[in-house]
């Protein structure tokens, strides 16, 4: 098996690589899908925007289109077909390949056998960066019947990543000044007029839930000083 994950103006460099089977998500609106790689015999392409269990919640992404049950249903299938195949290759590709891509490959390999944990492992491996889309992975765990498996694996990776770049998740940040401006007056007139111009009321961002995932902080910045400390004295 390979795996590849890219963002969308780098599938270029994979049009001649080992690509069996090619999934490109695209935002709504895209008028310039990736071109396939040449060797891929199968393409999965799905539009829809990178958005979130928290983010849905917010007025400023009102117009956007979440990633939805049906959407899921095709990286199950796709995954799934893929297990009766003894290699493949595989490159998955949305518009940064850190997101949505990511969250999309650790379905289709999930699907296709392996275990959550063998998954999230893979393509962190292939993409250290990533911060897959965890809406898509808590979908994909009632349809895979997982038990909640990926969405913990992501929300604990998110988590950790961000405090080893010092700063705030921003997805949290936008949550909470959404939340403090439902108590004003702006909040209060922006949704009226907008259900008077749409005839439907705008996300409530009240209504967002925040993962219940908890990480030791401690312990990760424990462990950061010890790695920051052996490459001090590597160098010395």
């Amino acid at each position: 098996m390979r795996l590849m994950v890219c963002g969308r103006t780098s599938v270029k460099d994979y049009m001649d690589a080992p690509v069996t089977h090619f999934v490109t998500l695209i935002d709504p609106g895209e008028k310039e899908p990736a071109q396939q790689p040449r060797n891929a015999k199968y393409r999965l392409e799905l539009v829809f925007s990178d958005l979130d269990d928290i983010e849905i919640h917010l007025p400023r992404f009102a117009n956007y289109v979440p990633p939805q049950e049906e959407h899921i249903k095709e990286m199950v299938k796709f995954g799934r077909q893929l297990a009766d195949f003894d290699d493949f290759g595989l490159l998955a590709n949305c518009e940064a390949g850190i997101s949505r891509s990511t969250a999309a490959a650790i379905t289709i390999l999930t699907a296709s056998g392996y275990t959550p944990q063998q998954s999230f492992e893979i393509v962190q491996q292939v993409c250290p960066e990533m911060l897959p889309n965890r809406r898509i992975l808590r979908l994909a765990d009632q349809m895979l019947g997982t038990n909640g498996d990926l969405h913990r694996l992501a929300e604990r990776h998110r988590q950790e990543a961000f405090v080893r770049a010092g700063y705030e998740d921003p997805t949290l940040v936008r949550l909470r000044e959404a939340q403090a401006e439902e108590r004003t007056l702006k909040g209060f007139l922006r949704r009226m007029f907008a259900w008077i111009r749409l005839g439907k009321p705008l996300p409530d961002p009240r209504k967002a839930k925040v993962p219940s995932v908890v990480i030791d902080r401690e312990a990760i910045l424990a462990q950061m000083a010890r790695e920051e400390s052996k490459t001090t004295a590597k160098a010395a």
